[in-house]
């Protein structure tokens, strides 16, 4: 079996690194969804003068000037920090679902907000964007490909909103991505959660060379499917 540090990552020259860094993937944004915050712990803070001034008597959703503040600062930090602090207003960035929870009016204008190329893989959360005009492509299961026979590079990715067990190409190597999770189930082979409430990707979309160097430390299968198959070959030899 091939190398993958080896087969990909030495094959990536200095340019090529540049064109994958320009290409973005995320997911579950939860834009107008207040109890986000305090459900995946985001680093989102309304400060004392702000509560103070709005009459916040107790800093949880079930108060309305609170849950109104901390949905603002949830979105502007979304927008500035997550989003457009590291994707470029020309990089392409595949948003594995559960963008905003908003009306297609307000849907709109934060993504009208967001820096990059917008692609929608539909997540469980998105029936208000399924036909929005802001995505120049959306799709439940996405294969994306990068690579051609000049750089030799054959890189060949599952884009979902959920967790597979398996995905097209799964037993050559190729890789999955997905959300959904927030961050409390790994994934199993080589495939990866780039929901911004996983711990790993530090609040960020991760670009396609991230995504590289992740997926060079992960096994084509589990150990504990390496175990099964090891005991169905056993049990068909006797």
């Amino acid at each position: 079996m091939k190398d993958i540090k080896r087969d990909i990552l030495d094959k990536i020259t200095p340019d090529i690194k540049k064109e994958m860094e320009s290409i973005w993937f995320t997911s579950d944004p939860h834009a107008d969804h207040p109890k986000i915050v305090d459900i995946c712990n985001r680093p989102v803070y309304l400060s004392q003068r702000e509560l103070t001034e709005n009459d916040v008597k107790v800093k949880d959703c079930s108060d309305p000037a609170y849950k109104r503040l901390i949905n603002k600062a949830n979105n502007e930090w979304l927008i500035k920090e997550v989003i457009n602090s590291t994707v470029g207003k020309r990089d392409r960035l595949y948003i594995l679902g559960d963008v905003t929870m908003a009306n297609k009016i307000a849907s709109d204008k934060f993504l009208d907000r967001l820096n990059g190329n917008k692609s929608l893989i539909i997540g469980n959360h998105d029936n208000n964007i399924r036909k929005s005009t802001r995505f120049g492509e959306i799709t439940q299961l996405k294969d994306f490909s990068y690579g051609n026979k000049a750089n030799g590079l054959n890189i060949h990715i599952v884009l979902c909103h959920y967790p597979m067990l398996s995905w097209n190409r799964r037993i050559h190597g190729s890789w999955h991505l997905f959300g959904h999770v927030h961050g409390r189930n790994p994934g199993v082979g080589r495939s990866h959660d780039v929901g911004i409430d996983n711990p790993i990707n530090m609040w960020r979309p991760l670009n396609l060379y991230q995504i590289c160097e992740i997926m060079a430390d992960k096994p084509l299968w589990d150990e504990d499917v390496l175990e099964w198959n090891k005991g169905i070959d056993g049990g068909s030899s006797k």
